[in-house]
């Protein structure tokens, strides 16, 4: 039945988690499994030997700490509320840890649906079907082999979403999982990627500086005169979508270095914002856009809001995955395909890059959930003794 749910919420949140809060349903389910393993009869309390799992605990200790300073800081009880969410999807990880023998059976029967639901979604092209970058997330946990027939459909299923919905991150998906399985060889050869990739992206940011400076220049808009920003150089004007995230990550990281470092709590505004004026076109008033927005970067978010030291639990757990997988990628491609559970969570890091994740109820849940069926899976490839 969880896996059920968890199931719903994450084809269609559209319809489970705006009216029904499956998210708050699997958060409630999570922190029950999490209440029932951490205390022995006797009320003793016991943390699984998992690496992830203890840094996972860490994370939320310090988000619950932040919560607590929140309660003086923040606007108010609304607000602060909306942003708890980040803080209890959390518990969801104890789903994905406890339940990880169970998915393998549930997702086998209903795989077909999955699929079904998808060839429909596209076909019509509603936008309140499926989500039009996360459903990738289905196609890399259910994929059954990553052998040249089934690679071949795998990618036929991306290309049709990107048909269906043009999404560029849809096809940075497609791009990055293939490069994680077949290119990028060792964790030492995606360590130099990543550190090139870090690096071009902050070359950009310095180079791009004195013109994002601009987005004042005529007056106030939350979001900064965006369009102002774009007609200063013909660069801007290649993708407005990336020229917008990077404006935003410019505004919560660059200018409020180094205030950044410590985080602003929950029930707080991510931007500065006047009272009782709209000025962007998402039909709210500023006031409400610049509490409950992200930055479209979830890392980016969770910095802002909780500081720099659950960034680096982040980066933490990203490096304990990762090496686990490119060290026994062998391994996981022949144990289940288990290879599946890693390149799903790696799907949802890379829309979390350039969208909301962590910090929104419509996925937060699922990330953490499979973040959970990962952390299980290096438990169990420990255990067992395996050699590379």
């Amino acid at each position: 039945m969880v896996l059920l749910i968890l199931t719903l919420y994450g084809v269609n949140y559209f319809v489970f988690e705006r009216l029904f809060f499956f998210n708050e349903l699997l958060s409630f389910i999570g922190f029950s499994y999490f209440i029932t393993y951490s205390f022995t009869k006797d009320f003793k309390f016991r943390v699984a030997k998992s690496h992830v799992y203890k840094l996972v605990i860490l994370f939320i200790l310090l988000c619950l700490f932040y919560a607590l300073v929140s309660l003086f800081i923040k606007t108010n009880w609304y607000y602060y509320f909306r942003n708890l969410s980040i803080i209890y999807s959390v518990f969801a990880f104890f789903i994905g840890y406890n339940l990880y023998y169970e998915q393998y059976l549930f997702f086998n029967k209903i795989r077909n649906s999955i699929y079904g639901y998808a060839l429909i979604a596209f076909s019509i092209g509603s936008p309140n079907l499926i989500d039009r970058n996360a459903y990738s997330y289905w196609f890399a946990l259910l994929q059954k082999n990553w052998k040249l027939t089934a690679l071949f459909s795998f990618i036929i299923l991306h290309v049709l979403y990107v048909i269906a919905f043009t999404s560029l991150t849809v096809i940075i998906i497609l791009i990055g999982t293939l490069g994680f399985l077949f290119i990028i060889k060792t964790y030492a050869q995606f360590k130099l990627i990543a550190l090139l990739s870090l690096c071009s992206v902050l070359i950009i940011c310095v180079l791009a500086i004195p013109y994002l400076k601009m987005y004042s220049d005529n007056g106030y808009f939350l979001f900064g005169d965006v369009v102002y920003v774009y007609s200063q150089h013909p660069l801007f004007s290649i993708d407005h979508n990336s020229s917008w995230r990077l404006l935003f990550w410019y505004r919560t990281l660059i200018e409020t270095f180094p205030q950044c470092l410590l985080g602003i709590g929950i029930g707080t505004p991510i931007l500065p914002y006047l009272p009782e004026v709209t000025t962007s076109d998402l039909l709210n008033t500023d006031e409400y856009i610049a509490h409950v927005i992200g930055t479209h970067n979830t890392f980016v978010t969770i910095w802002v809001r909780f500081g720099i030291l659950t960034t680096i639990l982040i980066a933490l757990i990203y490096r304990m995955v990762l090496r686990e997988f490119f060290v026994y990628k062998g391994y996981y491609l022949s144990h289940n395909n288990d290879i599946g559970l890693f390149l799903s969570f790696i799907v949802l890091s890379f829309v979390g890059l350039f969208n909301l994740m962590i910090e929104t109820p419509t996925l937060s849940a699922l990330y953490w959930v499979s973040l959970g069926f990962v952390a299980k899976a290096i438990d169990t490839r420990r255990h067992g003794k395996i050699e590379v």
